[in-house]
């Protein structure tokens, strides 16, 4: 009866912490997304190459005059697959406001540096 108890604690203590980890990546995807949508990004958070992928006037989506408006910016369920020190990232984020708009899946992995969750890859599918 003992080593049930203690091997189900084990499992129960193991599903708290995943979920934990989940609920600190999916904090940090969305500051991610939003630093990704600015001229002037945070780039703690990602590589130059996740910005120039995500920016849409580093996509040639629109002009160098674009400025980000985060109440325009919608980022959805983010469903993080992890191993603590790592993790894949679904999400959909939408844009939308008077001069400019779009819906897209986003896949992004993530490495944990320096105490943030810091993205590698990004894959968009338009």
């Amino acid at each position: 009866m003992k080593k049930r108890n203690l091997i189900l604690s084990f499992i129960l203590l193991f599903v708290i912490a995943y979920i934990s980890f989940g609920a600190w990546i999916s904090h940090d995807t969305k500051i991610i997304l939003e630093e990704a949508m600015k001229k002037d990004a945070d780039m703690n958070y990602m590589s130059p190459s996740v910005y120039s992928k995500i920016n849409p006037v580093e996509r040639g989506m629109t002009s160098d005059g674009f400025e980000y408006n985060s109440s325009a910016h919608q980022i959805g369920f983010v469903l993080p697959l992890h191993y603590f020190a790592e993790s894949k990232v679904y999400v959909t984020q939408k844009y939308e406001d008077d001069n400019f708009a779009f819906k897209e899946p986003v896949q992004l992995t993530l490495k944990l540096k320096a105490g943030k969750w810091y993205a590698t890859k990004v894959s968009i599918q338009p």
